[in-house]
């Protein structure tokens, strides 16, 4: 690996980020179902992955296309790691280490003061991204969590991994069809949390999109009084050299009827 950082290669500090804490969930993801021995709970974190390496592969081929040179990407800066990393199969994504370690070496090299700056710069963006992961782990552990408390129930009508991931969805989306919903105190428990993290999480998205549209809105008002202000200028000084060539003209006009008037002169 390079000793610097790569300026075309590190994208910004959220996306960095963001990749770098998929990395590790994908990877975590795995030692969570070599622990835990239960089927459902399993394929839960086994379709969780799923999704993750669509996210990997997305940035496998955003980082080589905006290689300078792609073959330097794919091979010398070992993009054919983050290739296999990407791929939706079981230990895959232990091939993500190498993009892992060098993330955190860049954030290193660039160091906290210049990373504090650029989530500064725009804070919103930044906390967008912090909320998008956070949504992800609450869907991920709120439906492996409550498959495990549910499944043992008779009465339980969570007992499968889609009927998990479904509950998790519309619950911290707040829409709660209430097709599917947990009967055991547990996961009763389990619910409650993940309603009140949802509400929590999408007020803040809420309000980041809120602000955006707000922003643009005032933006473009701010712009079209600026052109207007411009606009006003312009007339401003044309009315003026209006006003200077009539007053030449109203002198000459006095001239010539001083010279009818006084002939002789």
């Amino acid at each position: 690996m390079k000793d610097q950082v790569d300026a075309n290669e590190y994208k910004s500090f959220r996306y960095e980020f963001f990749i770098l804490a998929i990395s590790l969930l994908a990877i975590i993801n795995i030692i969570i179902i070599l622990l835990i021995n239960v089927p459902e709970m399993d394929q839960v974190l086994l379709i969780i992955n799923f999704v993750l390496s669509l996210i990997l592969l997305f940035d496998f081929l955003y980082r080589l296309l905006s290689a300078n040179s792609k073959t330097s990407y794919f091979f010398q800066q070992y993009g054919w790691l983050d290739l296999l990393g990407s791929f939706p199969l079981f230990w895959l994504p232990i091939f993500r280490l190498l993009r892992i370690l060098r993330i955190i070496r860049w954030f290193r090299q660039v160091g906290a003061v210049v990373l504090f700056r650029d989530f500064r710069r725009n804070p919103a963006t930044s906390l967008m991204v912090l909320v998008s992961f956070i949504v992800i782990l609450v869907v991920q552990f709120g439906s492996f969590l409550v498959i495990g408390a549910e499944s043992p129930s008779p009465n339980a009508n969570i007992t499968a991994p889609m009927d998990a991931l479904w509950w998790a969805l519309v619950t911290v989306t707040t829409v709660g069809y209430g097709d599917k919903y947990p009967v055991t105190n547990l996961g009763r428990v389990i619910g409650s949390l993940t309603i009140l993290v949802g509400v929590i999480m999408f007020s803040i998205l809420t309000s980041f999109f809120t602000s955006k549209f707000s922003d643009r809105g005032q933006a473009e008002s701010q712009k079209l009084i600026a052109d207007a202000e411009t606009d006003i200028q312009k007339l401003h000084v044309v009315l003026e050299e209006q006003s200077n060539t009539l007053k030449e003209l109203q002198e000459r006009l006095k001239r010539i009827e001083e010279k009818i008037d006084n002939p002789k002169e």
